[in-house]
């Protein structure tokens, strides 16, 4: 779980940061609610990357939100855009199906979403249990 932790902390920063650079904070008012989404799935696993720092009894549960949330937020952009690729049809003029390289780094992103997901629903409390103690 402790890669888990950590990929937290860089992913809350790649769902922040990453859209606001690629977009800019003027998108909102083109599509809020992809934004909103990123921002959100951020925010989530910046709070359960928290929680586990502060050892909140909590946190394996807010980390394994944060991770569903992230994983299925993640699923329609990188799916959808492959398919539109594989069907050689743009569905949304900013998401060319031309566009192989966000294709992939949100396949990428998805994966990595998804391998956490199911490290944080595979471990048991016992890790962050033994962290809680040796902190007391």
């Amino acid at each position: 779980m402790k890669a888990t932790y950590y990929a937290s902390w860089i992913m809350a920063f790649v769902f922040i940061a990453g859209e606001t650079l690629r977009r800019g904070l003027s998108y909102l008012s083109v599509n809020a609610t992809t934004m909103v989404e990123d921002y959100l799935c951020g925010a989530l696993l910046l709070s359960a990357a928290v929680f586990w720092y502060l050892r909140r009894p909590l946190a394996p549960k807010l980390m394994a939100v944060a991770w569903a949330y992230a994983t299925g937020g993640m699923f329609v952009p990188f799916f959808a855009h492959l398919e539109a690729f594989l069907r050689d049809t743009t569905f949304r003029p900013d998401h060319p199906h031309e566009d192989v390289s966000s294709i992939v780094l949100k396949g990428v992103i998805w994966a990595i979403c998804l391998v956490f997901l199911m490290i944080s629903l595979r471990s048991d409390d016992s890790e962050f249990q033994a962290a809680q103690s040796r902190a007391a």
